[in-house]
């Protein structure tokens, strides 16, 4: 586990990356090509390696739940993806690529090929290892540019103390599956048990890993499937799963295509896989590798010549290709393959050394034919160690002990300084020259020399169980104590160093090993390296720099101990003189450091010595915070150790969290369990305003709130389920706690108002459930508002059911008017207005405008609604203040469907304005044909007048209607109605013909409208027309003309205003009817005499010729002449001359 400042550099025993660091199982060749590769893997693994945080908090997706699997107890602790980029590093440049082009690797890739498992056969040395490693980087790349793919993969090696079982092998291949998967592309089962854990289950029983990693499986088209030395997990059966490799193989899916590395063929005869490759190494790899070796080698370029070489390089392939060529025994052949690439090596090495040159033929003779052979292989090696003098025996052993027991290949360098200091008391050995190729000869053809990196290995690894090497090397407490004799002390003042920079990484793994042995110098060396803070923070601060991390100005040695899991030392450093709570520069106790790093001994350990459960850090967090950064079952077994010591779980941090808010929050459901049956009162404040039940409504809404945004994926629906779930058990207990629903907090907080706005129907029905005769659902917060307002306000509509039903107030009043059944109606939810109207809801309520559930059901066009409201009862005549009436506003949307209904069921259709009009008024103004036909159809009043006295009829000829005035003109039942005038004494024939409009004046004629009706000024549609010169109308007018002379209030016939508006054939039509030519008006003017004092000559003329006498006189005595001359009106008195000259023959004379 690790701390999400501190990264992963170190892990408790059983759980540690550095006790499984020893390099692959079988391989051929062994120098590092990482410069020359790195870049490429980064390009290749880097999107694989997240960095690891394993909180429940952030994003729930694909990392979260990586996160999460890497911090349960039972998964796979080995580095498999280190290993393989180790064995990857190995390779040769042109080598084993061969492997790729074979015709049964390219089958076994082929999806639609039957065969979808393959089996490599090797023994040991022939390579297998490096050539699964091509294979697995091939299908990694692929895996890459298609996303419909994924490749897993795995190392089983000999060198590994704790060998996954069948279930942590599945587990592993679960997590590189996850790692090339999408938040959206999870398996359902893979979320479900994620959430269930999350809020509440344990952990993951070891065997529902494989079937995990089906159900993930099968997200892909095709998934490859490649481990390494596979026979020694195969006769593996875990005791908690009782899974077998063969009962996991099996079952499958199609879609996963397997391919595995084995010494022989009885695991794949026993797997029932049909393919296999034989693995022996090919001549162009020795070759390579050789030449390789002598190139990087400068002893070798300079003391062998190139003569020499060429034949060790074809002496080497002659015997590899004889042993393919010849039908050899079994025996015999496995012993060819399994020498080619060791005695290679071997024989290298000691031409290295020059210590002498020995004869292919003679080493072949000797060469081991499997894992028991290979010891005796190697004893001429180690008798020569155990032979050689003390100087180099001594440094032999060295070198041996550090490649058996070192984390990591350590570099000749790294050797060198231990050894100088493993001497340090002794002064003969002080003078001594040592540099990185002094370190072979001595072990002879034991270790080889990696020439790029500068490391040692053992010259194959199955040399590190062998019974000679034991009796031989040192124990690991001599390293131990090296790496804290180093650290503690100022032996090493360059902290750059390659033995101080390797005892501050690995110096606990060390530790860990051998602390057993109790060995007093060794814990003499520890107390000395922990009690002094200098130290601790210096290496500290060396491991904080490897890894990135800031650093920090002090850390003591309990903060060590609670790092490293060293709990049997926190009480021989308290009673050192450390105070138990002594902080590091970030404010952290040991307690902090033990919390969060999962270290539950150490916890136990501290709190023995009086640690206090509530110091706060930098960030005012106590220990209980970082209780969450961890496996659910250890964390709750921490978590309930600091609860019963009197940790608060109401403690705040910076950040706002207290461990309950952020445990209700992010789970899981047993520790939140866990912080709120610890609380005495769960009705008591934790902060001001605040409650547990407030918490848990607050930050249960938060998590709601951003699974809802995932929207449905089945990822997020299976989260959703376990939220509620998770939500529900808190309720539950805080139920059982006895938690008040009608206390409010010091802000006014109330439970009920939170559930109506945010929470579940379910959670509601428990709290409503909880006190089923209390008014508690009609308490009102602070603005007054109760939670069923609340509920339809947040559109929460199943629980607003819920209220009603255990007795909120549908009717309730508020200041400003609110009404339950109003408010469903204005956003038309049908059910719910049906709900509240059987709930005794008032269908007439009104609110502060007036205004009830029918005018908004109108408003909304909502037939359906506003047909439920009136066949339960409403008014449909009420309405609001100014407000229009409900037939007003659905005839206003063109709801004619709305508009009958409310007619049918009594609305007011004859209802005037605050101007007199009705709503055929206000149709024929706006010209809407429909509603006025609607109105007509239901036999509206067409006389009514309004405020100004027009009739509708009078706004359909201003509107200029044809069809309006046809409909209503066609409708009206008797002349008075249709000749109704205004206030000025117009009706709407006069209209008309002011309008000009020859089709309302026909059309108004034709239905009997009167043109002889006169206005206030006493002119009738006749004079209008012969005044405006508007001879169609008067064409129309003449057959129902009784009196052509009529005169206005001015005594005006129509014959004068003709003369007036100047239009000749208005004048001949009226002269045609009988217009009296002499009639004078109450100026005493004629038709003629007004004429000329237009001076209009063609009018003049036009009456003459109809018979005006030229000297017949006004009322003030003068005749047209007299006019003629006085006015000096030269067109008129030039007619008239010559007249009076008989120019004009047919001229009547007086």
């Amino acid at each position: 586990m690790s701390h999400q400042n501190l990264g992963t550099e170190f892990k408790a025993e059983g759980d540690c990356e550095q006790y499984n660091s020893h390099g692959g199982g079988d391989q051929h060749n062994h120098v590092d090509r990482s410069d020359r590769r790195q870049a490429t893997i980064n390009n290749y693994y880097g999107i694989y390696l997240p960095k690891h945080n394993p909180a429940l908090a952030g994003v729930l997706g694909a990392l979260t739940i990586r996160q999460w699997l890497s911090s349960q107890p039972y998964r796979c602790q080995i580095d498999y993806r280190g290993r393989h980029v180790q064995v990857w590093n190995q390779i040769i440049d042109g080598t084993g690529n061969w492997i790729l082009t074979t015709s049964e690797v390219q089958a076994w890739e082929d999806k639609s090929h039957v065969a979808r498992h393959l089996s490599m056969e090797g023994v040991l040395g022939s390579g297998k290892s490096i050539l699964i490693s091509l294979i697995i980087h091939s299908m990694l790349q692929k895996a890459q540019e298609n996303s419909k793919l994924a490749c897993v993969y795995f190392y089983f090696n000999h060198g590994d103390t704790l060998q996954p079982s069948v279930s942590q092998l599945w587990a592993a291949l679960l997590e590189q599956l996850l790692e090339q998967n999408s938040d959206e592309n999870i398996a359902q089962e893979v979320q479900s048990i994620f959430d269930r854990s999350r809020y509440g289950v344990i952990s993951i029983p070891p065997i529902e890993y494989f079937n995990l990693f089906k159900a993930q499986a099968v997200l892909f088209e095709t998934v490859y499937l490649i481990i390494d030395s596979l026979n020694i997990c195969a006769d593996y059966n875990d005791d908690t799963s009782h899974q077998t490799l063969l009962e996991t193989f099996q079952k499958l899916p199609d879609n996963v295509r397997v391919i595995f590395s084995s010494r022989d063929g009885s695991l794949a005869n026993h797997l029932l896989v049909q393919k296999k490759i034989k693995v022996k190494p090919q001549a162009a790899d020795i070759e390579t590798y050789v030449n390789d070796r002598i190139k990087t080698s400068r002893k070798l370029r300079l003391q062998q010549d190139k003569s020499f070489m060429k034949d060790l390089v074809k002496s080497i392939i002659h015997q590899t290709e004889e042993s393919q060529m010849f039908d050899h025994p079994i025996s015999i052949v496995s012993k060819l393959t399994i020498g080619r690439f060791l005695i290679a090596r071997s024989y290298l090495d000691r031409l290295n050394e020059d210590a002498f040159r020995a004869n292919i033929k003679d080493m072949e003779n000797s060469l081991p034919e499997d894992n028991c052979e290979l010891s005796r292989f190697l004893q001429p090696s180690f008798r020569r160690v155990e032979q050689a003098k003390d100087w180099d025996k001594a440094l032999a052993r060295h070198v041996l002990t550090w490649t058996t027991h070192a984390r990591e290949d350590p570099t000749a360098e790294l050797v060198i300084e231990s050894f100088k200091l493993s001497s340090w008391h002794s002064s003969k050995y002080q003078d001594l020259t040592l540099d990185a190729e002094s370190l072979l000869p001595v072990c002879h053809g034991l270790v080889t020399l990696d020439h790029q990196k500068g490391t040692l290995r053992l010259i194959h690894e199955s040399v590190r169980r062998d019974q000679s090497l034991q009796e031989l090397i040192s124990s690991e407490t001599e390293i131990a104590m090296m790496c804290l004799e180093c650290i503690g002390t100022d032996v090493i003042s360059d902290t750059s160093s390659s033995l101080f920079s390797y005892s501050a990484t690995f110096w606990a793994s060390h530790f860990h090993s051998v602390k057993r042995q109790n060995d007093e110098t060794l814990n003499e060396l520890m107390m000395g390296f922990l009690g002094n803070v200098s130290q601790v923070t210096k290496v500290w601060n060396l491991r904080q720099a490897i890894n990135d991390r800031q650093k920090m100005d002090w850390v003591t040695g309990l903060h060590a101990a609670a790092f490293f899991d060293l709990p049997d030392w926190v009480d021989r450093l308290t009673s050192s003189g450390i105070d138990i709570d002594s902080t590091s520069s970030d404010g952290q106790t040991a307690l902090h450091w033990a919390v969060t790093y999962g270290r539950r001994e150490v916890v136990k350990a501290l709190f023995a010595c009086s640690a206090e459960p509530n110091m706060q850090d930098s960030l005012k967090e106590t220990p209980l915070h970082k209780v969450l950064n961890g496996p659910t079952e250890n964390c709750l077994k921490i978590a309930k150790y600091l609860v019963d010591r009197n940790a608060s779980v109401t403690i705040e941090s910076t950040k706002g969290f207290s461990p309950l808010s952020w445990a209700i929050r992010y789970g899981p459901t047993a520790i939140a369990s866990l912080f709120i049956d610890s609380q005495e009162n769960v009705n008591t404040e934790t902060k001001p305003g605040w409650t547990s039940l407030r918490e848990l409504f607050h930050h249960g809404h938060d998590i709601v709130e951003s699974i809802s945004h995932d929207g449905k994926n089945r990822g997020s629906i299976t989260r959703g389920r376990a939220v509620k779930n998770h939500l529900d058990s808190l309720v539950d207990l805080l139920l059982e706690k006895r938690v008040e629903l009608n206390q409010k907090t010091e802000d006014g907080w109330l439970p009920l108002i939170h559930a109506a706005k945010h929470g579940s129907v379910s959670i509601l029905r428990k709290l409503l459930e909880y006190q089923p005769n209390s008014n508690v659902v009609n308490q009102r917060d602070p603005k007054g508002r109760s939670p069923l307002r609340w509920a339809l306000e947040y559109e929460k509509w199943g629980t607003a059911q819920i209220l009603v039903q255990h007795g909120s107030d549908v009717n309730e009043n508020n200041e400003d008017g609110w009404k339950p059944l109003i408010a469903v109606t204005k956003v038309n939810i049908y059910e719910m207005v049906q709900f509240l109207i059987n709930k005794g809801g008032d269908v007439n309520g009104r609110d502060n405008d007036g205004r009830s559930a029918l005018s908004y059901a109108v408003r909304n066009y909502n037939k359906d609604i506003t047909l439920l409201l009136i066949t339960k009862g409403a008014d449909v005549n009420i309405r609001g203040e100014n407000c229009p009436s409900n037939i007003e506003i659905s005839l206003r949307h063109a709801d004619l469907s709305i508009a009958w209904l409310l007619y049918m069921h009594g609305a007011d259709l004859e209802r005037c304005d605050e101007k007199g009009r009705t709503l055929l008024h206000r149709a024929c103004l706006a010209g809407n044909l429909p509603i006025a036909t609607f109105l007509m159809n239901q036999s509206v009043n067409t006389a009514v007048l309004d405020y100004s006295g027009m009739t509708p009829l009078h706004y359909a000829v201003l509107k200029e209607s044809e069809k309006l005035v046809h409909l209503i003109a066609s409708r009206s039942i008797s002349r008075e109605t249709i000749d109704k005038t205004d206030n000025k004494g117009a009706t709407a024939l006069i209209l008309a013909t002011r309008k000009l409009n020859l089709t309302l004046v026909k059309s108004l004629v034709r239905h009997g409208s009167s043109c002889e009706s006169k206005d206030h000024k006493g002119m009738t549609s006749l004079h209008y027309a012969a005044s405006l010169g508007f001879a169609e109308a008067i064409q129309v007018f003449i057959p129902d003309i009784t009196d052509v002379d009529m005169t206005d209030n001015t005594g005006n016939a129509a014959i004068h205003f003709a003369v007036l508006g100047g239009k000749t054939n208005s004048i001949h039509l009226l002269v045609e009817k009988g217009a009296n030519l002499e009639v004078l008006n109450n100026e005493g003017c004629s038709p003629l005499i007004l004429a000329v004092l237009k001076d209009s000559a063609a009018i003049v003329t036009q009456l003459i010729r109809a018979g005006a006498n030229i000297h017949a006189k006004g009322r003030n005595g003068c005749s047209a002449m007299d006019f003629a001359w006085n006015q000096n009106n030269s067109k008129s008195r030039v007619v008239l001359e010559k007249v009076l000259q008989s120019k004009i023959s047919h001229v009547r004379w007086a």
